[in-house]
């Protein structure tokens, strides 16, 4: 057990891959388990540190027997004056235990399970942003790895949330999780947000909704995105919803050489985020 007081609810050591808090967490890889628990699972230190670097607490750590430090790094977190949530569990573990959370290839040190935040649409939204700022809207992209990179670039080029619509691959996906390295716990995001809904909101909040073109619209570089907006990304295949093109206040586009394939949505969705960020800046060049 853990010391009264310092975050920790549970502290032991786990041998067997047959055990109940194994073969739980293990189910998680599944999204139909994943929603109905309001659960995921990550894997790996990064995930961890950044969660923890943001005050997000998981509510199970497997350790890999021996790993101190990473042990330590857990416990002082959930040990923070006015932590809100419950007890960490912290569970040391054999090398095949870890084996049977693990997807990647390489064997990881550390596994956490976290609670999925319950974001209903518009929720803290319904106003508009404080200051100007993009929101991201994800139309239906099945790729969990493009998914996840638009949740890292949104994070790192100042979108204040990202909102996906319901064909939209899982951003708890594994794969997802990896790719947003770590991004998932820094920015709200929205689920199964319809785009009538989407365009309700822009509408009373009065935010324009601009919509990403492979081939038409104005030049990224022309259109004026030092407001808020919402940019709307499409699916590779399916494109734009219908609603959504007719409620756009404009379409852009990334020119590109004759002869090349178009970007594909998480590099073309990168290059208008940071597009929108230069518009912002002082002094912009």
């Amino acid at each position: 057990m853990g010391k009264p007081g310092d975050g920790v609810g549970v502290f032991k050591h786990i041998t067997s891959s047959a055990n109940i808090a194994v073969r739980e967490a293990a189910r998680l890889r599944r999204k139909r388990h994943r929603y109905k628990r309001r659960l995921f699972l990550t894997e790996g230190e990064d995930l961890l540190d950044s969660a923890l670097m943001r005050s997000v607490i998981p509510r199970q750590v497997f350790v890999l027997e021996g790993e101190d430090k990473i042990v330590q790094r857990v416990r002082e977190s959930a040990a923070a004056p006015g932590r809100p949530g419950p007890a960490v569990e912290i569970l040391t573990c054999s090398r095949e235990v870890l084996d049977k959370l693990s997807e990647l290839g390489s064997s990881s040190r550390v596994a956490a399970v976290f609670q999925m935040p319950d974001l209903k649409f518009p929720g803290r939204l319904e106003d508009g942003p404080r200051e100007p700022c993009p929101y991201l809207y994800l139309a239906g992209a099945g790729d969990p790895g493009n998914v996840g990179t638009l949740i890292r670039s949104a994070a790192a080029l100042g979108a204040d949330a990202v909102l996906l619509g319901p064909e939209t691959a899982d951003p708890y996906s594994s794969k997802s999780l990896r790719a947003t390295m770590g991004a998932v716990f820094q920015l709200p995001l929205y689920l199964t947000v319809n785009p009538e809904a989407l365009a309700s909101w822009a509408e009373r909040a009065g935010i324009g909704i601009v919509c990403a073109d492979a081939h038409a619209g104005e030049p990224v570089w022309r259109a004026s995105l030092e407001g808020s907006f919402v940019l709307v990304m499409g699916s590779e295949r399916e494109g734009i919803p219908r609603r959504l093109i007719d409620a756009a206040a404009s379409t852009v586009r990334i020119p590109q050489s004759a002869a090349a394939e178009s970007l594909n949505v998480a590099m073309a969705g990168t290059a208008i985020l940071y597009e929108a960020l230069r518009q912002r800046s002082p002094g912009r060049q």
